[in-house]
């Protein structure tokens, strides 16, 4: 009997995922009896029968190629005992993780191994993800697969795909975020294939910079244009090597898989249909089998699932925002003559609500018998009006903006924005989910392992709720308001949104259907992208770590949480945008270190805006817009501030403060002002806006 000299990497006891829930899913595990069917609730995933493509006999054949038998922890492959760490496979991690080292137990990351055939499913296909897998925290709480994943027709447009290796990549040879174009040349070492339409994709890709020396590094192939919902998608690994120049060699099972070797090991038998499809696709792309380290396929959600909550409450929300009927209190009217804001308005309205009980933070949609949000409920929420100076002493009316404030802020920031664009008047309320009154529901929600974590996304989604609702009053019955009479023209009305609320605005604006252009100040999409990169997020991070202790673990189960972030991402709902004929512009500030400018343009990439040129600097796959352009663009602002974030996947040590300073100068202003007022898109800046 031969054995590789992988042997040696693992024994018999090894638990290759790195957390509490691994080792417990390998005592599950034990004594199972084989299954063709992966499991569609939590727990351990059952062996399935062998198969083979070659029509061999499958595992017997195979166990018959070593007849003195294999150590528990190895398989036999094409007559060699390999160290392929099978009880971590028997226990339901992915069999082409690197069994030397495999990060979490599911890499490579996302996968259909973890779906099961769904006829109801429009993508024949349903995530069927066992929770046990998961990294619990150190109460032993599961993260909720069932609650997020499980059932879906596909995994979030917004994964951030990953791989692990044992051995340390060189990430030379990487697509690096500065070349994006990279990714899509003949020999990029990483393809990302749309199957369908035999598209590759654009990425960047990186090592994890949090990886310790001496345990497996995770390398993240990040999408720079989101993938199109509902479509199955193949990653495919080549010709990468390690720090010493050396080529990294494919898993004995990835090999076994490329190169039709026979093995006894059934989970990976079942793969092989699929995997002709895998290497048929790469094969019409031009990949050279014979070169793959690595491949694998994913399929995501579909876009009527992403927007299934969305269009359900529409509907029940706009009819009667429209008919203003819902009243609403005024609680003070502050008059300071002389001040820049010398108006402020401050009340409560009543919103339709779609959350249970009181509609308050921790509270998730209330749902009719079809599982539909139903907001027949109504809850009460705080607005802000302010009128800056000019508009005051005018006494002539002027269009009112719908303001979204930054993360865990208020709507009382409508004040401080007043002062900057004294052209509007400022409508604010709160973003429920993300606002002051939610820390604690959130904190205490990450603390549990993301238990009741459907509660963030939806209060978001109510959150668009509450704007509609403003908007529409702020259009009728606030502007005969004895106080603000003669102030508000009643005949549009438009959104701005800062941080969060700038990457919250393409999601209110797509609900409401009287607004029709939004200026979305640092905003962005996918928060599995930014977070991580973010100091906005870093409190809550640290925090975090006394439950979590693994920076990894961490990461990984916030990239899970994308999932829930998906029905308030703005690029969920391009194409209500795009159909409606809305306007966004999208305003990036150079160097934000709470919201990375790559999330930033993604979603400009993803929506396919101008750019409202010059640039600071050329960004990849988004032209310039043409003279008189009236649809979505991103505006690049310099300001200056610096140190300029690191280019890995770390915050930087402190806000530099290009983050709020995006539209201080007065040609920035002008910009959005035109903008909002006149539709053009229309650089006023002397060259590129670098007013820093």
């Amino acid at each position: 009997m031969r054995r590789s000299g992988l042997v040696s990497l693992v024994t018999v006891g090894l638990v290759a995922c790195q957390d509490p829930a691994a080792s417990s899913a390998t005592d599950d595990a034990s004594g199972s009896e084989s299954t063709s069917e992966m499991s569609s609730t939590t727990g351990p995933m059952e062996p399935v029968p062998t198969t083979s493509s070659s029509g061999s006999s499958g595992s017997t054949a195979a166990q018959d190629d070593c007849p003195e038998g294999c150590a528990a922890d190895e398989a036999c492959v094409a007559g060699i005992c390999e160290a392929v760490g099978r009880a971590d496979i028997e226990a339901g991690c992915h069999p082409l993780g690197d069994p030397a080292g495999r990060g979490q137990c599911v890499y490579p990351w996302p996968s259909n191994f973890y779906t099961q055939p769904a006829a109801e499913s429009s993508t024949g296909l349903a995530v069927a993800l066992p929770a046990a897998l998961l990294p619990k925290n150190t109460q032993q709480a599961e993260f909720p697969a069932d609650d997020f994943l499980n059932g879906k027709p596909g995994f979030t447009p917004n994964a951030q795909i990953r791989f692990a290796s044992a051995r340390p990549i060189d990430p030379a040879a990487l697509p690096p975020i500065a070349d994006i174009g990279r990714s899509l040349a003949d020999d990029a070492p990483i393809v990302l294939l749309e199957v369908g339409s035999g598209e590759r994709w654009p990425y960047f890709a990186e090592v994890d910079a949090t990886a310790v020396a001496g345990e497996p590094q995770t390398i993240f192939v990040r999408p720079m244009r989101q993938p199109r919902a509902g479509e199955r998608y193949v990653v495919a690994v080549r010709r990468l090597r390690d720090k010493n120049g050396e080529e990294i060699p494919a898993s004995p099972l990835f090999r076994a898989l490329r190169d039709e070797l026979v093995t006894d090991v059934p989970q990976l038998e079942a793969e092989r249909g699929r995997y002709d499809e895998i290497f048929a696709a790469l094969a019409a792309a031009g990949v050279d089998r014979a070169s793959l380290q690595l491949a694998w396929d994913f399929t995501t959600n579909t876009q009527a699932e992403l927007q299934r909550d969305f269009t359900a409450i529409v509907p029940q929300i706009v009819a009667s925002a429209e008919a203003g009927d819902l009243g609403y209190t005024i609680e003070e009217v502050s008059e300071d003559p002389g001040t820049e804001v010398p108006l402020v308005v401050r009340g409560t309205f009543t919103v339709p609500s779609c959350l249970a009980g009181d509609s308050g933070p921790g509270t998730v949609f209330a749902r009719d018998p079809g599982g539909l949000p139903d907001c027949s409920n109504t809850a009460t929420a705080n607005f802000w009006i302010a009128v800056p100076q000019a508009i005051y002493e005018a006494k002539t009316p002027a269009p009112v903006a719908v303001y979204g404030h930054g993360l865990l802020g208020s709507g009382s920031e409508a004040e401080s924005v007043a002062k900057k664009n004294g052209a509007l008047i400022m409508a604010g309320t709160d973003f429920w989910g993300m606002s002051e009154d939610d820390i604690a529901a959130v904190i205490g929600m990450i603390g549990q392992n993301f238990t009741g974590g459907r509660t963030l996304g939806e209060r978001l989604v109510q959150s668009a709720v509450n704007f509609t609702t403003l908007a529409y009053l702020a259009q009728g019955e606030l502007a005969a308001e004895p106080a603000l009479q003669g102030l508000i023209d009643p005949s549009t009305v438009y959104y701005i949104g800062g941080s969060q609320g700038g990457i919250m605005g393409a999601t209110v604006t797509a609900m409401a259907p009287n607004l029709q252009r939004a200026v979305l100040v640092v905003g962005a999409s996918n928060y599995s992208l930014m977070v991580w990169r973010s100091t906005a997020f870093e409190e809550v991070n640290s925090v975090w770590a006394a439950t979590q202790p693994s920076v990894q673990n961490r990461e990984f189960l916030f990239a899970l949480y994308q999932a829930v972030f998906d029905v308030a991402d703005p690029v969920t709902y391009r194409s209500v945008i795009e159909e409606a004929g809305d306007a966004l512009l999208l305003i990036e500030s150079i160097g934000d270190a709470q919201v990375a400018n790559i999330a930033s343009e993604a979603m400009a990439r993803s929506y396919g805006m101008r750019m409202a040129g010059p640039s600071v600097y050329p960004v990849w796959g988004i032209e310039d817009a043409p003279p008189g352009f009236t649809g979505s663009a991103l505006l690049q602002v310099d300001t200056k501030q610096g140190p300029l974030p690191p280019v890995e996947n770390l915050p930087a040590e402190g806000d530099n403060g290009a983050h709020g300073a995006a539209v201080d100068d007065p040609a920035v202003q002008g910009i959005l002002g035109a903008f909002l007022l006149e539709g053009v898109v229309e650089n006023q800046c002397d060259g590129a806006c670098d007013p820093g």
